[in-house]
């Protein structure tokens, strides 16, 4: 730190409007190696301090370390500026000056907020030998002043540079907020246009659809295709009539199983009939046919049994028929679709298979007969 004089003024408690005036002189090679030299315009107030007793100026009270009280004594006799922000043991601190017989007490105190805290005191006795040179300190107080204000100034156009950016900023800032204004106008007005072009176009096409004339079927079956209602209605439709159709189907088949039980107790009673007529053939008659047989060198003519398969055959057919004819009297009328084998179907099913069991009767019945018929011819 540069060793440099200083002129303070200090305010007195003890007589309102009154002050006194310290100049501070570095002696020594520390910082707070310093003299003082008081004045209240009457007398002189000398003393001197050192850094190494600066523990000794403390307040009984005080709770800081002797680091921070240095600043403090730093900050108020040698007007040391700290590094912004000023610190916390800084804030409010203030120094006053009180007479009191003959001696000068100046103390450093703490304002908070209207209630002061006392941190230290400095004493300086009366001794009028000390020699001062009121001229010496003008010129102190004058050139202190002079660099002051050259701060002031200094201050003074860092601050009018910052405001001119300012100014600048909200300048740029106003014209950005007022473009952006400008579009967002701009914007609305090409919106409202492109809307009413819109709606002119929807009351166009609206004014010539309804001078047109459309077909009433076209329009219904293209509301019908939106919906998807047509293609539900045609199935259901399309599955009504195949059940309808099944349900024919299985009543024809009823009705044939009954012919066929029928026939096959006829077929029974005319086999019983033919056993009862026919004579019993002996071993005798049967070793001679088969004699003949051998001394032709070729079977006989089965001329009988070929009638009976053919009357079987017939009857067979008949029977066929019988259980065919209410099936193709239904298909004439109705003409129902071929049946499909469908899983709600099992009472159709099940009558088929009622059905082929006549047939099985039949040919069973018919070579009985065929055996009856050779008997016969052998007799």
């Amino acid at each position: 730190m540069t060793e440099t004089r200083h002129v303070l003024r200090i305010r007195r408690t003890d007589s309102d409007g009154e002050h006194i005036l310290v100049q501070v002189i570095p002696s020594g090679n520390k910082t707070l190696d310093l003299k003082l030299v008081a004045s209240e315009n009457e007398h002189v107030y000398p003393a001197t301090i050192t850094e190494l007793k600066v523990k000794a100026l403390q307040a009984s009270n005080y709770s800081g370390d002797l680091d921070e009280w240095k600043t403090i004594l730093r900050y108020a006799l040698l007007r040391y500026q700290p590094a912004t922000p000023l610190p916390d043991a800084l804030q409010g601190l203030e120094m006053v000056a009180a007479l009191s017989g003959t001696a000068i007490t100046i103390t450093l105190r703490k304002n908070i907020g209207g209630i002061h805290q006392r941190l230290g005191s400095i004493q300086l006795k009366q001794n009028d030998a000390e020699a001062i040179d009121f001229f010496d300190w003008a010129g102190t107080a004058v050139s202190s002043s002079d660099g002051l204000r050259d701060q002031l100034n200094t201050l003074q156009a860092s601050a009018e540079l910052q405001r001119e950016q300012v100014a600048r900023l909200n300048r740029q800032l106003d014209d950005l907020v007022q473009a952006k204004k400008d579009h967002e106008e701009e914007l609305l007005q090409k919106f409202a246009t492109l809307l009413n072009a819109k709606k002119l176009k929807i009351r166009d096409q609206q004014r010539l659809l309804a001078g047109a004339k459309v077909d009433p079927k076209t329009a219904a079956a293209v509301s019908g295709s939106r919906n998807g209602t047509g293609n539900r209605r045609e199935a259901g439709g399309s599955r009504n009539a195949k059940r309808k159709a099944n349900g024919a189907n299985v009543e024809p088949d009823e009705a044939s199983e009954d012919g066929v039980v029928a026939e096959e107790g006829r077929l029974e009673d005319d086999d019983l009939m033919r056993e009862q007529e026919t004579p019993q053939q002996t071993e005798d008659d049967a070793t001679e046919g088969d004699d003949d047989d051998d001394e032709s060198g070729f079977d006989a003519a089965p001329s009988s049994s070929l009638a009976v398969g053919t009357g079987v055959t017939s009857k067979i057919k008949a029977i066929e028929a019988t259980s065919d004819g209410p099936t193709s009297k239904h298909s004439d009328a109705g003409s129902p679709p071929p049946r499909r084998e469908l899983p709600f179907a099992r009472k159709g099913a099940h009558v088929d298979v009622e059905a082929k069991r006549p047939e099985a009767k039949i040919a069973h019945v018919a070579a009985a007969e065929e055996e009856d018929d050779e008997t016969d011819d052998e007799l």
